[in-house]
């Protein structure tokens, strides 16, 4: 999994966002005015007019400084300079009142209107991917927008604005241990201020949550339930012991001109904010929680919330940047699933697993002894040496798939433990621009017993190389990179790469002599198919949680528990678990018609450069890029003169 979603931002006051809140209640939520916002701009687009490749520039520049003003924490995530975001940002975090909310889409919707009207006939090709890129992603964000609930970002949404994963209470915590950095005296003020924030951007934000249920926009009682559990995990039960005072006053203790004295004031500081307000709107977030979950709906679909049919259509279209319905992609993840079983059938009766269905025996493969590491320190520097072993085999093989990798190399770490309840069980995280940090493959280990051996080798192509790693690697490494493309996010080209990178290192052979690993790299495939079907039965075909969560358990032989944390991920993000395989089906249906198009000319390092090298996209600018790329490549047809 790469990334997440990002946040909005500014400094609007809570009572702008009280005032504002008070007229939506009276319109039942913020759907009706959203979408007359969206009517009246879109119908308002002025005729499209000539404009060269610096004008668009010069307008993608200012729609991405417009963008980044909003958002101090993902500026700080980037790493961009003070200078790049157009003033010191060290003490501040996103705005998450419903004022800067509100003003954020409607802000949107005039960056849209500017993109809509440039007539692309004079664009260079380079200049018209930027422009149909980005009018793809800000065309779904404003239908997304238009429902009335949720947030929307640059790629990413949720019909919650509060959730197990999203929200001030875990992203803040996750934000100030993880990011925000304390390496002088001005960064510890820095990092109070910040602190000194949270409570406002929690209230704010709880504020929205309790508009949007008011509206009928609840998230189904068990999400309810793992948000509260979450939450409860992290309200301060005793200040001094919290995580975000014990992490301050380690960062604090390595500062070598800082005295005792001075650590234990800024301490004492950080903890009377947390034993304070914070503490006091973890509670309120808690007591909001507690109040819904006695009336909150059981079935975990979209589809029950105010036009949500139509959320869930835009939602694909945002996460798989297709035209794909939701049966389409049901009935694909479904024949998916039903060829890989066989695959995976015909591998297991080869080592003499014959006895009970193709998800029993996967089970049993994965709660074998000698195939997971022990829960133990000694298990644990095992884990990570396999690991260690199979990223470099994945550097190796990844010079037989482009011409230049990235510059810097991916390292291996633990993923902190205040994540490790709502985190997956990998991730990539790619550096910040600035250097201060590399880029890291981070590993949720709670427990080795999460990662049986024979899953290991294609968890790590797809986080590591040729997977994460040489996909945002790349991109990292483009030279004269505009603000907005750092803060676009595209699931399915990023996602969809790292699927199809699974998929490479099984050519170049990673399970030649590994034949549990190869049904490893077939099951996690099964995976991503049963997500597509799962994803739409719930949100299209109005599955239950338990159907759902028992046909990724029968057909994935993967366990309950994680099952039903997958089912509950799906519920937050609809249509994001379509992004991985409507990616990798893309590419390799382009690399098909690219090898029939030019036979021996074929080069698959050239293929795979012209893929990666411009960077994220949509899938539908991609393909148009690779047919460029194919009618670049064919020979020339000899033209015979008449006599």
């Amino acid at each position: 999994m790469l990334g997440g979603p990002y946040r909005k931002t500014l400094a609007a006051s809570t009572n702008a966002n009280q005032m504002l809140q008070l007229d939506l209640k009276t319109s039942l939520g913020r759907a009706p005015v959203v979408a007359a916002m969206a009517g009246l701009a879109l119908a308002g687009c002025n005729q499209p007019k000539p404009v060269s490749d610096p004008q668009l520039a010069a307008l993608v520049q200012r729609i991405g400084q417009a963008e980044i003003a909003r958002l101090p924490e993902e500026a700080d995530m980037i790493g961009l300079s003070a200078e790049a975001f157009g003033r010191p940002y060290g003490a501040l975090v996103d705005d998450r009142s419903m004022a800067v909310y509100e003003r954020s889409m409607a802000t949107r919707l005039d960056e849209l209107r500017d993109l809509e009207s440039i007539d692309r006939a004079n664009l260079t090709r380079d200049a018209r991917r930027t422009l149909d890129s980005a009018l793809a992603t800000f065309r779904s964000a404003a239908a997304l927008d238009a429902r009335g609930y949720g947030y929307v970002s640059l790629g990413w949404a949720s019909p919650y604005v509060i959730n197990q994963s999203d929200g001030a209470y875990t992203d803040l915590v996750k934000f100030l241990t993880r990011q925000s950095r304390v390496q002088s005296r001005a960064d510890a003020d820095n990092w109070l201020a910040r602190l000194g924030m949270m409570a406002i951007a929690m209230r704010d934000e709880r504020r929205r949550m309790e508009v949007d249920m008011e509206a009928g926009a609840a998230p189904p009682r068990p999400i309810i339930e793992r948000t509260l559990a979450h939450v409860r995990e992290l309200a301060p039960a005793n200040p001094k012991e919290h995580i975000l005072v014990t992490h301050f006053t380690e960062a604090l203790a390595q500062i070598p001109d800082l005295s005792e004295g001075d650590i234990a004031k800024l301490t004492d500081s950080a903890a009377r904010l947390v034993g304070g307000d914070i503490s006091k709107e973890y509670k309120a977030l808690i007591a909001d929680l507690e109040k819904a979950l006695p009336n909150a709906a059981a079935e975990p679909g979209v589809w029950r919330l105010k036009g949500g049919e139509q959320y869930y259509a835009q939602a694909l279209k945002l996460y798989t940047t297709t035209d794909l319905t939701p049966q389409q992609l049901h009935e694909a993840g479904e024949k998916m699933v039903a060829d890989l079983q066989q695959k995976i059938d015909a591998a297991l009766l080869e080592l003499g697993q014959e006895n009970g269905s193709v998800g029993a025996r996967l089970h049993a493969l994965s709660v074998d002894p000698n195939n997971v590491f022990p829960d133990t320190p000694d298990g644990r520097t095992a884990l990570l040496a396999m690991v260690a072993d199979e990223v470099k085999w994945g550097e190796t093989a990844t010079g037989k798939l482009v011409t230049v990798g990235p510059k810097a190399k991916v390292e291996i770490r633990e993923a902190p433990t205040v994540s490790q309840t709502t985190a997956p069980d990998a991730y990539y995280r790619a550096a910040p621009v600035n250097g201060s940090a590399p880029p890291t493959y981070n590993l949720n280990l709670a427990s080795t017993l999460n990662f049986p051996k024979w899953q290991l080798p294609t968890l790590t192509f797809h986080e590591s190389m040729p997977g994460h790693h040489l996909q945002a690697g790349l991109a990292h490494d483009r030279p004269n990179q505009t603000t907005l493309n750092y803060l676009i996010t595209y699931p399915a080209f990023s996602e969809g790469w790292a699927t199809y990178a699974e998929d490479l290192a099984d050519e170049q052979g990673a399970y030649a002599d590994d034949k549990l690993g190869k049904i490893g790299y077939y099951q996690s495939m099964l995976f991503r198919a049963a997500r597509l079907v799962v994803d739409t039965g719930i949100h299209s075909e109005r599955w239950t949680r338990d159907q759902a969560i028992a046909y990724l358990v029968d057909n994935t032989g993967m366990s309950r528990a994680d099952m039903e944390k997958e089912v509950d991920r799906y519920t937050i993000w609809p249509g994001q678990a379509c992004a991985y395989m409507a990616g990798r089906e893309t590419i390799r249906r382009l690399r098909g018609d690219a090898q029939k198009e030019l036979g021996q000319a074929f080069d698959l390092r050239a293929f795979h450069d012209a893929v990666l090298d411009p960077g994220p996209r949509p899938l539908s600018v991609l393909e148009a890029d690779i047919q460029d790329w194919i009618a670049s490549k064919r020979a020339p047809v000899a033209v015979t003169k008449p006599k």
